[in-house]
């Protein structure tokens, strides 16, 4: 695959920038490895190349971790004869330092998918036993990680590969160990199902109950990945002990991941083994005592539903949900969460049930103290509209609604109660919008708050898709003339920015341009002359030149430099 010969330069500006004492100019040498191979050909990559790498196991970390990642570009050119190659990456993979062993692992494993029948049984397959059995811990990790790539061309050496997979997994170093239970994800896969079943489940089944909480947590992943290759009736039988033990487990960091992973754990299960045996194994999880558990339990809900009936929702979560809002003693922390699950809950329990259940809910959790609660209640009600209908606009909530988008000193909370209306709009139509949001929705020009203004003027566009002219021109219309000629100039400035937004013609909107073009403020004055250029990119705004040219004369020269600008 090389040229025939040899260029030594190649070979000796590697050597000179290896003996070099900046670190940035050995890594980039070795980043070249793959040119200096192509230059000097196979046989001197051999006797010559990587002899001289193999000199280098003492340099810094940053280098070592550049070679064990070139080594695999360079394989091409040994494929034939990769033993030493192999050999130089097998010490880097017995490195204590935990960035080059993985890429030499890396390195290996990719390497591996392309070995001969022959060198993988001669060459490969003894670099991982003799990493297996080395007295290094990190070697014994290393070989964790290369077991699984050996594995399906093994052939007789298939039986040692699982024993000494076993062997490791059972180890007294914490550290290999918890290697053997991540790779053991990967070595399922290629695995034969009978000993998933005969050896690695019940390697599993003493790995959950190790000592330490983190390997008990890493089980959780393995778990999920076996659950997927095994039938229904397999894991209900075999798996779903072991997952209601992890469920359980005495380690709040342990219940806390595994809160955190039920849906793929249920996903996995399936439905029929989640909705029998698994949804008390969770409901568990939202009465637990520790607050974060909680927390991310009700983070999972909303991927956990569709797996549950809803008699099991009304009869099992929704209690547990109650009794969540209902206990003062919790942080804020989980009564947000909550408030976010009730807005998915509301679908899985039906529209009557949500109406007259969930609603009471609803009204506690958007009067709570905390403004993150109150925030998250309120984002959550466009979804509960699709559920409940427009008999969740009840004058409380309206009047709620109401009270917060005026008075609420937090302007996140104002800004979420407008972009709530438009939500609601969406799921309920004009009719609901127009009796009960429309003036709640309309308090935003009048907010002090820019980013609350702001948001407003976006939504408007949405607003006006569902509900069409007609109302821009019964109600928007109207309503934008009449708070105009408010004292703040702001608010002024907040009405132009919606003009243009609308498609109004020249006439209707002629009267507030007029009045903008004489304003005491310069900065209505230049908003209006962006707001026209903004409107005369899309309609014919030529009748109200003369307005442009009368700014064009304006004593402050920004505003004549916009309305230059709308003239072009």
């Amino acid at each position: 695959m090389g040229t025939p010969y040899l260029d030594p330069s190649a070979l000796d500006l590697l050597k000179e920038e290896i003996g070099s004492d900046e670190t940035y100019v050995k890594v980039n040498s070795i980043h070249r490895l793959k040119t200096i191979a192509t230059i000097i050909g196979s046989e001197v990559i051999k006797q010559q190349l990587i002899p001289y790498l193999s000199t280098l196991m003492h340099e810094d970390e940053e280098v070592l971790f550049a070679l064990a990642k070139s080594l695999g570009d360079i394989y091409p050119f040994v494929q034939q004869a990769p033993a030493s190659l192999l050999t130089l990456l097998e010490g880097l993979a017995g490195l204590d330092e935990t960035v080059i062993r993985e890429q030499a692992v890396k390195t290996l494993s990719e390497i591996s998918k392309t070995l001969s029948d022959s060198d993988m049984l001669n060459l490969f397959i003894p670099i991982v036993m003799k990493l297996a059995a080395a007295e290094n811990f990190s070697s014994r990790v290393s070989a964790c990680g290369l077991i699984a790539a050996a594995y399906p061309r093994a052939g007789a050496m298939r039986e040692k590969l699982r024993n000494k997979f076993l062997e490791l997994s059972h180890e007294d170093t914490p550290m290999v160990r918890r290697a053997a239970v991540i790779e053991m994800r990967k070595f399922s896969r290629v695995l034969e199902k009978a000993f998933l079943i005969s050896d690695i489940i019940p390697d599993l089944r003493n790995l959950a109950q190790d000592e330490q909480d983190q390997i008990r947590t890493l089980c959780i992943d393995s778990l999920i990945e076996v659950a997927k290759l095994l039938s229904k009736e397999e894991n209900r039988l075999h798996t779903l002990p072991l997952i209601l033990v992890i469920g359980d487990d005495k380690s709040w960091k342990v219940r806390y991941n595994f809160a955190q992973k039920f849906p793929v754990v249920a996903e996995a299960l399936g439905r029929d083994i989640t909705e029998s045996s698994l949804i008390q194994t969770f409901v568990q999880l939202l009465r637990d005592n520790e607050a974060d558990v909680k927390t991310t339990a009700l983070d999972s809900l909303k991927s956990t539903l569709h797996f549950i009936s809803r008699d099991r929702v009304q009869t099992l979560v929704f209690p547990t949900i109650e009794a969540i809002v209902s206990d003062n003693s919790l942080p804020p922390k989980v009564k947000k969460n909550c408030a976010t699950a009730i807005a998915d809950l509301g679908a899985s329990l039906g529209k009557d049930f949500a109406s007259s259940k969930l609603m009471p809910i609803v009204m506690s959790l958007i009067n709570d103290e905390n403004i993150d609660v109150k925030l998250n209640m309120v984002q959550g009600l466009g979804k509960l509209a699709v559920t409940i209908g427009n008999d969740m606009m009840t004058p409380g909530i309206c009047s709620i609604l109401m009270t917060l988008s005026k008075d609420s000193p937090q302007w996140r909370l104002r800004e979420s109660v407008i972009r709530c209306c438009v939500a609601i709009c969406k799921q309920l139509g004009d009719e609901i919008f127009t009796r009960s949001l429309q003036d709640i929705y309309f308090n935003f020009f009048l907010d002090p708050v820019s980013e609350v203004r702001n948001s407003g003027v976006q939504t408007l566009t949405e607003i006006i898709s569902e509900l069409g002219d007609e109302w821009v021109i019964t109600e928007l219309l109207p309503k934008l003339q009449d708070i105009y000629h408010q004292k703040n100039f702001i608010t002024r400035i907040t009405v132009l920015h919606a003009l243009s937004k609308l498609n109004l013609t020249v006439d209707q909107m002629s009267t507030m341009v007029y009045f903008a073009a004489k304003d005491n403020v310069p900065n209505v004055r230049l908003v209006l002359c962006k707001v026209m250029k903004e409107i005369g990119s899309r309609a014919d705004i030529s009748s109200l030149k003369n307005v442009l040219q009368e700014l064009a004369k304006d004593a402050d020269k920004d505003v004549r430099y916009y309305a230059l600008a709308a003239l072009r």
